[in-house]
């Protein structure tokens, strides 16, 4: 089997399953998908990565709530310092 060529990447935090409707990438990076949504992909030519559900999302949202405060100077913005993956590898 020929490796891939890879022309474009489509990248969608959290689930990616209705974003694939319309997502026209050789590569698809997202946070999850169900098992036939990855078997579509695959049969349709396109690579996957998956990297969590949440993984995905809460990397980025300190940024998040620091820019919000930049912006939003006069509105009380927090971000949770308890929030964590409800699932965890054993």
């Amino acid at each position: 089997e020929e490796d891939p060529q890879i022309r474009s990447v489509g990248v969608c935090a959290g689930s990616g399953a209705d974003w694939l409707k319309t997502c026209d990438a050789d590569l698809v990076w997202t946070g999850e998908l169900s098992h036939h949504d990855v078997l579509a992909c695959v049969a349709s030519g396109k690579c996957v990565v998956l990297c969590d559900h949440s993984n995905t999302e809460r990397g980025w949202l300190r940024d998040l709530a620091q820019r919000l405060k930049t912006e939003l100077a006069d509105i009380e913005t927090k971000c949770s310092s308890v929030d964590a993956d409800p699932l965890k590898v054993v």
